[in-house]
């Protein structure tokens, strides 16, 4: 009979005060302190022969080489292949850089040298303490995030409040059990950008997500327990959290999730077979075709002379870091236009990793909520989780029914991610993959997968 082997860790990558956090472009300074730690945590299964590992971390983002550097530690030390390796990032907004992102907080290549030893140490320390574990796979409804896009009276899309446009008002979560029948992790997702503080905060905090941590600690100490929460974040490039602008709204939204994560946990269901599969697909995604050359040039001589009157002006840092970022993209824009073979196409990795019947479907970006919507609802696994912001963070992924709008997703971010936007027929090409991943992981699992029995009662 397949049993599960599971182990869990949690280790803390909070960045020195005094560095420069991310996610803002008008940050009046660095870190002024520490509001709450910011964690790495990893969770680590085996069954039939086969270990994954599910890492989540407080951060942005993590861009393709930190994952690629995290990839090989973990194989290294864990014996975990990268394809069965998943590394999401909760995207606070209040965390340090780790990723390029023009203008909006530099990363510090020391800090992300004992980052990426920190986040592979966590996976080593869950695979050192595995042991026999039982899953459960439960749901739960809240509303902590809204839908952003919405259109002015004018036809402009501005980032604000649609209270009708689409969300996904669930938390979903992996529960395991040791063989006593005690939680050991909780596994959570929920899809919306942890941005409970704005810009003006200077404090480190892991934002709403680590609020629910707290919630789901507090709630398991009280019957005598101390599992480990892990936060996944879904595909919310178009979802908020609601409301927003304060640390009280953070308390108050990570309650409210963590609320629902424990009510999951609780009523949760076993996971049937105890089997491990994992699939890639690495898609070429086109790009829309860059700004005619005399505009570009024309925009980068502006913006410099722009650039050049602030600093004359001893204008705000904040502010020249903004207008340094337009002169450094409309420069490779440039480039890209001379040279074209170097712009063609944005790599952008899939993964389908399948724990039992419960498949998660990991994105590399700021996925709209359409895509999780829509691949739930064509997946050939009833339990299915999409996230985002997973194996790195390629830019925003709208959904193409968005570009006609535009919008900052659609027509701004991507100065700040790279030199172009990808292509409308992105869309389709992801599904698609997604789509063959996931019938390719049926169609291999059949027959290979045994129903565990639940060796404790429902909820633990």
């Amino acid at each position: 009979m397949a049993t599960w082997l599971a182990g869990v860790s949690e280790v803390v990558i909070t960045p020195p005060v005094g560095m420069e956090l991310t996610g803002f472009g008008d940050r009046s300074s660095g870190a002024t302190g520490i509001h709450d730690d910011l964690y790495a945590r990893a969770l680590v299964l085996e069954a039939g022969g086969r270990r994954a590992a599910v890492v989540t971390t407080d951060l942005l983002g993590l861009d393709a080489p930190l994952v690629q550097q995290i990839r090989a530690l973990v194989a290294e030390q864990c014996g975990i292949p990268p394809e069965r390796l998943l590394l999401n990032a909760s995207h606070t907004h209040s965390g340090p850089g780790t990723i390029p992102l023009r203008g909006l907080g530099m990363a510090d290549p020391a800090y992300l040298d004992v980052l990426v030893r920190h986040i592979a140490g966590a996976a080593r320390i869950a695979t050192d303490r595995l042991a026999p574990a039982t899953l459960r796979f439960g749901t739960a409804p809240v509303q902590v995030g809204m839908n952003r896009r919405q259109k002015r009276p004018d036809g402009r899309m501005v980032i604000g409040a649609n209270p009708d446009g689409p969300t996904d008002p669930t938390v979903y979560v992996l529960r395991v059990e040791s063989d006593a029948c005690e939680p050991v992790a909780l596994l959570f997702s929920y899809a919306a950008h942890p941005l409970a503080l704005g810009g003006d905060n200077l404090l480190l905090t892991a934002d709403y997500p680590g609020e629910a941590v707290s919630v789901l600690r507090e709630i398991a100490s009280r019957r005598g327990g101390a599992p480990i929460a892990l936060f996944a974040q879904g595909c919310c490039g178009n979802i908020n959290s609601y409301p927003r602008g304060t640390f009280e709204d953070a308390r108050r939204l990570g309650t409210l999730l963590g609320a629902a994560a424990a009510i999951a946990a609780e009523s949760a269901e076993p996971v049937e077979g105890g089997l491990i599969r994992s699939a890639q697909e690495t898609l070429l995604l086109p790009f829309l075709p860059p700004p005619p050359e005399p505009e570009v040039d024309a925009l980068l001589g502006s913006a410099r002379g722009q650039l050049a009157r602030m600093a004359a002006a001893k204008a705000p840092p904040s502010a020249r870091r903004m207008q340094q970022a337009l002169v450094d993209w409309a420069s490779d824009t440039l480039r890209a236009i001379r040279e074209p073979d170097r712009f063609r196409h944005q790599p952008f990795e899939i993964q389908a990793l399948l724990l039992g019947d419960v498949a998660f479907v990991a994105l590399p970006g700021e996925v709209f909520i359409e895509y999780a919507l829509n691949i739930r609802a064509r997946s050939p696994f009833a339990r299915t989780v999409a996230l985002g912001y997973t194996n790195g963070c390629t830019g925003y992924v709208p959904t193409a029914a968005a570009y006609p709008d535009g919008g900052y997703e659609v027509a701004h971010a991507y100065r700040y991610y790279g030199t172009l936007m990808i292509a409308p027929e992105s869309e389709r090409l992801i599904l698609d993959a997604v789509q063959r991943l996931l019938q390719g992981l049926a169609a291999s699992s059949e027959g290979e997968r045994t129903q565990q029995p639940a060796r404790c009662p429902n909820g633990g």
